[in-house]
């Protein structure tokens, strides 16, 4: 919590990137994801930054709730599952350990579930298993498939793929769709992370709630003109949410705009941990109002502290059927609670590699 706020993370991913689970046939991607990482952090901060041997590793669940939890002042965060992406043989972010992390917390974290294949019928029982076996909260998309250092792409419009499997969706009781965008992921299709298939679903499913992952990284005006359209769409802020940190003067015009397209009520801060550590993120918007450039330049009104704190959680939680006061109750006194009590830990204090090195005589 930050000064009375609560803050909700809408994205939240441990990257399982060991050496076990990498595809081999992946290094330059592999390579662009730690330096995405890298390209997050404060480089004046050099204790956020993962080294590349704390990055790729099965990365724990625990050291990212110790980061969000007691290193940071986040109250809840949603796991998000996330397919093989190219990048590893199986799941980057595997469902069943994720929920079973989940269910250790269950005030403290929602997940969303993942499909990791573009035949249909095989996508639509993987979510049938995840609803009714893991209870999850929600879905989380990416808009290709990889297999065999190769990808194909799909619409999220499309009728072969997209609209059968959030037919599925809704009908098993999902409201909350996550669907990475903006942000390429060779190799790919490009035009796969593109926009111009998201108002066809919007406008089909108006009575699911999509949340545009990594929105404002790209396509920013565009993204806005969908914003103000339909009131389906929430911009999640993952990525762009480290700007504040490495370049304000962007984070500022995205921001600005969003709020002139659409007002608060539909903008989620995401950190992405492990991508990015919370703290550093959540610092920098801690009392943050937009410059005076800004204002002026893209005519929106000052952020206040109604709108942070929609931002940091209050639109997450709204969306997840909780409240700020029931996540307070809940998680007060818990494990987390009571290890931030105590005092600051160093960031990452969940890795091996961080703790205090022990002299045996």
């Amino acid at each position: 919590m930050i000064a009375g706020q609560v803050v909700a993370d809408a994205v939240v991913h441990p990257y399982n990137l060991s050496a076990a689970n990498q595809n081999p046939g992946a290094a330059a991607q592999l390579d662009a994801v730690h330096a995405a990482h890298l390209m997050c952090s404060d480089p004046d901060r050099p204790d956020y930054v993962l080294d590349r041997a704390e990055f790729f590793t099965d990365f724990p669940f625990e050291a990212v709730a110790r980061s969000l939890f007691v290193e940071s002042d986040t109250d809840f965060a949603v796991i998000h599952a996330l397919p093989n992406l190219g990048l590893a043989r199986s799941f980057v972010t595997d469902p069943v350990r994720a929920v079973a992390f989940r269910d250790r917390h269950p005030h403290r974290f929602a997940v969303y579930a993942t499909v990791d294949t573009p035949v249909v019928d095989a996508a639509i029982a993987s979510l049938e298993w995840q609803v009714r076996e893991l209870r999850v909260d929600g879905l989380k998309l990416y808009p290709a498939f990889f297999y065999d250092d190769t990808a194909t792409g799909w619409r999220l419009d499309g009728a072969d793929f997209a609209t059968p499997v959030l037919e599925a969706a809704r009908d098993l009781g999902l409201r909350n769709i996550a669907v990475h965008k903006t942000l390429w992921l060779p190799p790919a299709p490009k035009e796969a992370f593109d926009l111009d298939d998201v108002s066809g679903a919007l406008e089909r499913f108006a009575d699911l709630n999509f949340f545009l992952v990594h929105a404002g990284a790209a396509f920013v005006d565009r993204t806005c003109e969908l914003l103000a359209r339909h009131r389906n769409l929430y911009a999640t802020l993952e990525t762009t949410f480290s700007y504040l940190v490495v370049r304000p003067e962007v984070f500022a015009g995205v921001l600005a705009r969003m709020l002139r397209a659409c007002g608060s009520g539909r903008l989620l801060y995401g950190s992405g941990s492990n991508l990015s550590h919370p703290d550093l993120l959540l610092r920098a918007f801690a009392g943050y109002e937009l410059p005076g450039a800004a204002l002026e330049r893209y005519g929106c009104d000052q952020l206040t502290l109604a709108d942070r704190a929609a931002i940091l959680g209050g639109n997450l939680l709204r969306l997840h059927g909780r409240t700020s006061q029931g996540v307070l109750d809940a998680v007060a006194g818990d494990e987390y609670a009571r290890e931030r009590a105590s005092g600051d830990a160093p960031p990452w204090s969940g890795l091996l590699s961080r703790l205090p090195s022990t002299v045996v005589t």
